[in-house]
């Protein structure tokens, strides 16, 4: 028996039963609930107007994330992009129309995720300041590009996947061994779980992403050679 099947003997045997269907190998406590109350959420059918502030997030390209206001002209100014009119459009429409117009003019392929926000959270991505309420708060550490602690967003109505997390975090480094990521999740006593997602599997369509919680840890372990 070599040494990557005693680790996942001894994780199976630490975490629980495992399942060669399903990339998550234990089992980890329900996931937290979201903080941000049903009523300040915006309505899936809801326009978007002037004045309104929109929370924008790719996942091939985090430097295009952030808060954006619909102008006087009816449309959001995204960095190297453009303008792109919003105005009139539901959240899907919206999600559609940038998806589009970003994989004619910046990426091959955009996935785009957008939630509409308060005025207030345009702010949201400077020192000190308070993260919008529909976002949760985790913790990406390893062979990552961006470790440390990060709001994701919530898609309204969906969870968010351990690769997404990931993707919209920064990525994985060069060397990052991505058949082995760590998931550590508390419990309501303060107990840590842990588990193991093999997110190559998930990249490739083979997996489901697995959903990820209020102050979960991603640890992202390093290609180790040699042995």
């Amino acid at each position: 028996m070599n040494l990557g099947n005693v680790f996942l003997l001894t994780a199976c045997l630490t975490i629980g039963a495992c399942s060669s269907s399903d990339p998550m190998l234990g089992d980890l406590p329900s996931i937290p609930q979201r903080a941000v109350p049903i009523e300040e959420l915006a309505p899936e059918t809801g326009t978007f107007a002037i004045g309104d502030y929109l929370e924008l997030f790719v996942k091939e390209d985090s430097t295009l994330n952030g808060s954006y206001q619909v102008r006087q002209g009816g449309y959001i100014v995204i960095p190297r992009a453009g303008r792109i009119e919003v105005v009139g459009l539901n959240r899907n429409e919206a999600e559609l129309k940038v998806k589009l117009f970003l994989q004619q003019t910046q990426l091959t392929q955009a996935s785009v995720l957008i939630e509409r926000t308060n005025q207030n959270t345009a702010s949201a991505g400077q020192a000190g300041s308070v993260p919008p309420t529909n976002k949760i708060m985790i913790y990406v550490t390893g062979a990552v590009f961006k470790p440390g602690t990060h709001y994701v967003p919530l898609p309204h109505g969906k969870n968010l996947g351990v690769y997404e997390a990931l993707l919209i975090t920064g990525g994985l480094a060069r060397l990052a061994q991505d058949q082995r990521v760590e998931i550590i999740r508390s419990d309501s006593t303060g107990k840590r779980h842990r588990a193991l997602v093999d997110v190559r599997q998930i990249r490739l369509g083979f997996a489901q992403d697995p959903p990820v919680g209020e102050g979960d840890i991603i640890h992202v372990p390093e290609k180790v050679f040699g042995f």
